[in-house]
């Protein structure tokens, strides 16, 4: 059945990221809040974002979405009061809470009403309040949390609290409450204004306490437009940290605090401008209502920062910093990810050109006829360069994400897995913050996930046999993400029982992926590689997590398709370490160029270890096959006119190169004829008409217009049957 919302085709975006936002916090707080149940700002945050998505839904008239919410809400605020304990079913009834308003907030997009029944859940929730209810009464409250009546009221509790010998910390905090004026403008043109209003409102009450405010609550949750906001807050925080809550809300024209501007056309006021002059605030709030002066906060004030015309309200003020005594703010934009592929490409034009310029430079230096005008010419280039490389970091930075946009999703995952299994685990994340072109954040997605269902199933022992192996119940798993050497570095640690190589061997062979006599000649490593082929499984029983043989095979493919490699370090009994190496985006390549019987070839310095120079000498034949020492241990080689059947040159050279490429734990050395030199190149698809080609990824067009082809190292690995 057909459902509409009060809600434009221009503002779901905007809501729908909001509303993602506030799901995964209380997924992340809810977890954690399981293991720190005494931590009153974990609360204080989960009741929060339950409290934003109920004023979200009910602004666009999403019934069951503000039913459910609201029933959480009312359980988080008793256990916010101390009146509902924290316990493994309430937050299993949270979780539950959470899952359904994912499903639920899909019917904004769809427009058609789901068949998601809510009643049992809403109920659940409402029996979790009235079952404490009855336990007796609510817990008084902290006397400063809610003082109604504003500061005469606060006064008077202040002499209360000296009358019967209050603590230092309560009469401290006391005597610092004030009343403060908050007025604020929202443009006419601003996406969901009701709900830049209502997160104002949200803003001030983990502030104070509001006194008065217009329009109110229930005005706000109609969703009618708003224009002007204003309030007073009685509150005990420096401006400052009003300021900074404040200042994290999108969509805003003009702040003021007091009559201080802190906002101005949607641009944050530096300190030392001049400021518009102010009502004197009236303390007592006459009527319930705050005057809102339209010719004062229409009044622009005049600071260096202010732009000529208002900012548009795609831009988020998301924070504010302290940078050499001047405050700034970190400003985000929100556009649609077609728009950036298409700036990434013209980009990759301009990288290009810039690159042809540079080698017609290199051309004309080498002409002492043209040395005139050769200076002017190579300063253009210079700068056409360096104008080139700034534009590509800025455009590769705007294209970055967080890796904790993928990892922040695994512990609530791991413990609804765990529980299936019977087992305690816990989740540490480490370096969720490093950054990755979002093309690579959606291809780890998948092998993330085999990586975890994995360790979950197969590494993590059960409580008992941890306890019987001398180790803690409770199991870990601990992601990593890093920066290194111009690459990404993830990691997906367990602490327990292992690898067994001989259980894989056995398995391998029982399943006929391998002979008993291939099995008997395996390594220790090679034994543990055998985990990522196909159909290879060592569960005992079939379970919805694992055990049917495909996972492990998809992760290897997957990086592989990335120019990635994963390695393995395990020991029997302590853990597994599963290591990914990815390059930062797969858009740009910085790659070796490379010469093989006049063609180039680009192989990505993500896959390359090192390069050598080879005389014929050093070129060795084991069962007919090329070999060469490096430091004493022996390195397979494979000739690149060999795998892609070019015929062999005339003329002998002396000297060939070997470019040193890995797969995992694998080296090989790739004989060509000549290192042309590294270069940046912009990946092309070689289209359905030419169709996949075995060791060859992609194409690239280099800066002398030539076409070189880019080498897929894994796949040249399976073409030599490595």
């Amino acid at each position: 059945m057909d459902i509409v919302f009060d809600i434009s085709e221009d503002e779901v975006p905007i809501f729908l990221a909001e509303v993602d936002e506030h799901l995964q916090v209380l997924d992340d707080i809810l977890i954690r809040l399981e293991k720190e149940s005494d931590d009153s700002e974990l609360v204080q945050t989960v009741f929060r974002s339950a409290h934003t998505i109920k004023g979200m839904a009910g602004m666009i008239g999403h019934r069951r979405m503000t039913e459910i919410t609201h029933a959480l809400e009312t359980a988080l605020d008793g256990v916010r009061k101390k009146s509902i304990h924290i316990s493994t079913p309430l937050i299993n009834i949270c979780l539950d809470a959470v899952d359904r308003l994912r499903l639920l907030r899909e019917e904004v997009v769809t427009g058609q009403t789901s068949d998601i029944d809510i009643d049992e859940l809403v109920q659940s929730l409402k029996d979790l309040t009235i079952a404490k209810k009855d336990d007796g009464p609510e817990p008084v409250q902290p006397i400063l949390a809610k003082a109604p009546g504003g500061i005469d009221a606060v006064e008077q509790k202040l002499q209360d609290l000296i009358t019967k010998g209050g603590t230092v910390s309560e009469i401290s905090q006391a005597q610092q409450t004030r009343t403060v004026q908050i007025i604020a403008t929202i443009p006419a043109d601003s996406v969901a204004s009701a709900a830049r209003a209502f997160q104002m409102m949200m803003a001030l009450q983990e502030l104070g306490d509001i006194q008065s405010m217009t329009p109110t609550q229930q005005q706000i949750e109609t969703a009618s437009a708003v224009s002007d906001f204003s309030a007073v807050l009685v509150t005990s925080q420096p401006d400052k940290k009003i300021s900074a809550g404040l200042l994290q809300i999108f969509g805003l024209g003009d702040i003021y605090i007091d009559g201080k501007a802190i906002l101005s056309n949607g641009m944050p006021v530096e300190e030392s401008a001049p400021q518009i002059a102010s009502e004197p605030v009236d303390p007592a709030g006459k009527n319930g209502n705050v005057s809102t002066p339209s010719a004062e906060l229409s009044r622009q004030v005049p600071t260096e920062s202010t732009p000529p015309s208002r900012r548009s309200t795609d831009v988020t003020a998301k924070s504010v910093v302290e940078t050499n005594g001047r405050r700034s703010t970190d400003m985000t934009v929100r556009t649609n990810v077609e728009r950036l592929d298409s700036l990434m490409n013209l980009v990759g034009e301009l990288i290009t050109d810039r690159n042809h310029l540079q080698q017609i430079r290199a051309r004309l230096e080498a002409d002492s006829r043209l040395s005139g005008r050769l200076e002017q010419f190579s300063e253009s280039v210079t700068h056409l360069g360096r104008i080139t490389d700034q534009l590509q970091e800025e455009v590769m930075r705007i294209r970055m994400m967080p890796v904790g946009s993928v990892f922040n999703k695994f512990p609530r995952m791991v413990r609804d897995m765990s529980q299936k299994v019977g087992k305690l685990i816990d989740v540490v994340i480490h370096g969720e913050d490093t950054e990755m072109d979002r093309s690579m954040i959606e291809e780890i997605n998948d092998p993330l996930i085999h990586l975890i269902r994995n360790s979950v199933d197969h590494g993590i022992e059960s409580p008992k046999d941890r306890i019987a192996a001398g180790k803690p119940e409770r199991g870990t798993i601990t992601m990593t993400a890093r920066h290194e050497q111009g690459r990404i570095i993830l990691t997906v640690e367990d602490d327990g029982g292992g690898i067994d190589a001989k259980r894989l061997r056995n398995s391998a062979v029982q399943k006929g992926l391998i002979t008993p006599e291939e099995a008997a000649v395996l390594t220790e490593e090679q034994s543990i590689d055998l985990m990522f082929m196909a159909g290879l499984s060592t569960a005992q029983k079939v379970t919805d997590i694992s055990g049917r043989g495909v996972g492990l095979d998809i992760v290897n493919t997957n990086i592989q398709r990335v120019n990635g490699s994963i390695e393995v370090e395990t020991q029997l009994g302590f853990g597994t370490q599963f290591q990914i190496v990815l390059p930062l985006t797969l858009a740009i390549v910085p790659s070796l160029l490379v010469g093989v019987n006049n063609s180039t070839f680009a192989i990505p310095l993500v896959m390359i270890t090192e390069t050598l120079r080879l005389e014929k000498a050093d070129i060795k034949n084991i069962y007919r096959k090329p070999v060469t020492l490096l430091r004493g241990n022996v390195l397979s080689l494979l000739r690149l006119s060999d795998i892609f059947s070019f015929a062999e040159p005339e003329e002998q050279k002396k000297y060939l190169f070997a470019v040193v490429v890995h797969s995992g734990k694998q080296r090989v050395g790739l004989i060509v004829d000549s290192l042309i030199g590294e270069e940046e190149v912009v990946v092309k698809s070689l289209g359905a008409f030419i169709g996949d080609i075995p060791g060859i990824s992609s194409a690239a067009i280099l800066g002398d217009g030539k076409v070189a082809l880019i080498v897929d190292v894994f796949g040249l690995f399976k073409l030599a049957g490595i």
